[in-house]
């Protein structure tokens, strides 16, 4: 398809280069409350693990935070005085209020949609406080609140037009739509200039996260630029075109004037967004696929239409994360169609798309030559906006779909770290959105209770896990308790706390149903459960009288051997198991620890250098009040 004539993509001035792209860590926080930020702990000062030792008997050291098992995420900087944490659905506001006293935190804010509390924390505490809460039963997750900052990259000299537009097949995507008014483009940037003469009349009402208020004004020129290239005014005889023409663009502040940005603000930025209409938001900082708050932010807003688009970062280096479904992550080529040399790789890689050489709007009015993943970002978001143009009832993962299936394969043939699923495609992408017809899924979820067990006496602070399975994607599960809804989880695990010492004392059902994304409800699943109220409201172990059950799977009674033959055995517990062993004839043979309230374990017994005749082996569980429950079985060795 020809290029529409009356497209002029001209630069009508540029400007001095703009050599920003978001990425990393900066060292403050933007933070009105003065917030403390430094660099991350040192690699030598682990937290000693309380629950564990290592074979020599001597402490095992591990991290607090999940994240510092990558080094490259343990080296990034965070804010010192604050701890991201999120609580079990189910929890009550003043069994959180106990548990933060326990740790010396005090709330600062709440974000409901992710059931997560900041929390201050004296920054010598940082790591004991994290500690005291990861171990509290009503905690599901801690994690750091870091620092992310604009970095230059290297530029390109100046350019006078904007070749990347036809390497990615927009004029032929043009011919099929430009964009539609209803498809917002939300930019969680540094703010946006919507007096640039190619944003004004793009720029609707936004919002600046940390002042509260619409103040969305840019203060560095990245967010201008990225808005600029995802949605330009186009076709107007001046500037440059944008990718989506018609999608107006919704800024979204959440730096401060250095531009710098937190955890926190980029997740609450997400929520705001997609509460406000946007149904593509597009975040150009980095390393976020390491960040679960933002990760489940993402979730939130795809769960809610949207899509999240993140550069995949500017340092150039290859991280271990895998597939991130939440978010599509983009990287950068450059002119070559190679990736550019800046551009973050890692299995967590969606697609790439041009990310130099690019000519953007400018906070002064003019336009610069940029590059970086995040202007490679941009572009995807548009085009994503394009595709939601031509069929805007297509679900987010559809369309998502649409851009990884109509990518232009590069590096090795498939999906892979540098290039993902490939070279984004906007002609190809707009084509198959005509004619996508969307697989509708009218089955029902499966759901299940797999702890507390049927019948068991339970007290304190009572852990609840479900699992749910569904040919899609599983929307929430709401636990009911007494056929009143109690909690919703919206992701996997799915596992809520329920306080049983604010209870009657006597007999309890709890209920769960689980809800896909097409809104398919399944059967209710249900346990009974006996509540016996514990003497101090502690986590109910020092009061748990029923022993751990215990199920052999094989081999069964009387199974004659000759060699190895593998013991399995399935292990459960009303409040939480501690540990599993295995005797032959009455002794212990081997000893491993175990934890939660299900465990499935296996063992391999050597027949071959023992005698002929009978064996028996018992499998033993204790659980953490003490409580023992064995099965045997007896095997002939031949």
């Amino acid at each position: 398809m020809a290029q529409r004539s009356t497209l002029r993509p001209l630069i009508a001035g540029i400007g001095l280069p703009l050599l920003l792209a978001l990425l990393g860590c900066g060292i403050r926080a933007p933070d009105p409350t003065e917030a403390v930020v430094e660099p991350a702990p040192a690699p030598d000062d682990p937290v000693t693990n309380p629950n564990g030792a290592d074979e020599d008997g001597a402490d095992e050291v591990v991290s607090v935070f999940e994240e510092d098992v990558d080094p490259a995420v343990a080296d990034l900087a965070f804010v010192a005085n604050e701890l991201l944490v999120r609580s079990y659905p189910g929890a009550e506001a003043d069994d959180l209020d106990e548990a933060y006293a326990a740790a010396s935190v005090v709330p600062v804010e709440e974000l409901p949609e992710l059931q997560t509390a900041v929390l201050r924390v004296e920054p010598d505490r940082l790591v004991t406080a994290a500690t005291v809460l990861a171990d509290n039963p009503l905690i599901e997750a801690v994690q750091k609140c870091y620092v992310y900052q604009t970095q230059a990259v290297p530029d390109d000299p100046r350019f006078e037009s904007q070749d990347y537009l036809s390497r990615v097949g927009l004029p032929q995507a043009w011919d099929l739509t430009t964009g539609a008014a209803d498809i917002v483009i939300a930019v969680l940037d540094t703010g946006v200039s919507g007096e640039h003469g190619d944003l004004a009349s793009k720029v609707i009402t936004g919002w600046n996260v940390l002042a509260n208020n619409t103040d969305s004004a840019d203060r560095t020129g990245h967010g201008t630029s990225v808005a600029g290239i995802a949605g330009a005014a186009s076709n107007n005889g001046t500037g440059i075109a944008g990718v989506s023409w018609a999608s107006p663009l919704m800024p979204v502040m959440v730096t401060e004037a250095s531009g710098q940005s937190t955890s926190r603000f980029i997740a609450k930025g997400l929520v705001w967004s997609v509460r406000h209409g946007a149904r593509i938001v597009n975040v150009s900082f980095a390393p976020l696929h390491c960040d679960r708050l933002v990760l489940r932010a993402a979730r939130h807003v795809r769960a809610s239409g949207g899509l999240v688009f993140i550069s995949a970062g500017n340092d150039g280096r290859f991280y271990e994360a895998g597939i991130r479904p939440n978010a599509v992550y983009v990287g950068a080529v450059n002119a070559s169609n190679e990736r550019a040399s800046f551009s973050t790789a890692g299995p967590f890689v969606d697609l790439v798309a041009p990310g130099t050489s690019i000519i953007a709007p400018a906070s002064d009015g003019g336009y610069s030559g940029v590059n970086g993943t995040s202007f490679a970002n941009s572009v995807a978001a548009g085009v994503a906006a394009l595709v939601w143009s031509v069929r805007p009832e297509l679900r987010p993962s559809t369309v998502a779909d649409i851009l990884f299936d109509t990518a232009t394969d590069a590096g090795p043939p498939g999906r892979d770290a540098e290039y993902g699923e490939g070279i984004i495609d906007a002609a190809a992408a707009v084509a198959a959105a005509t004619d996508v017809v969307e697989q509708v899924d009218a089955s029902a979820p499966l759901v299940s209770i797999t702890a507390p067990i049927a019948n068991a006496t339970v007290s304190g602070m009572v852990r609840v896990s479900v699992q749910a399975t569904d040919a899609s994607d599983i929307a929430d599960v709401v636990l009911s308790l007494d056929g009143q809804p109690t909690a919703t989880d919206t992701e996997k695990p799915f596992r809520f706390v329920i306080n049983a010492d604010k209870l009657q004392a006597g007999i309890h059902t709890l209920s769960c149903v689980a809800t896909d994304e097409f809104g398919n409800a399944s059967r209710p699943d249900s346990v009974t459960v006996f509540v016996a109220r514990s003497d101090d409201g502690g986590e109910g172990i020092e009061t748990d009288a029923v022993p751990p059950r215990v199920i052999i799977n094989f081999p069964i009674d009387g199974t004659i051997v000759s060699s190895s033959v593998g013991v399995q055995a399935t292990v459960t517990d009303n409040a939480g198991l501690a540990s599993v062993e295995w005797l032959m004839n009455g002794s212990v043979q081997r000893s491993q620890p175990v934890t939660g309230t299900y465990s499935v374990v296996n063992f391999v017994w050597d027949a071959s250098p023992a005698a002929a005749g009978s064996y028996t082996i018992t499998v033993r569980a204790t659980d953490r009040a003490e409580n023992h429950s064995s099965d045997t079985v007896a095997l002939i060795k031949s």
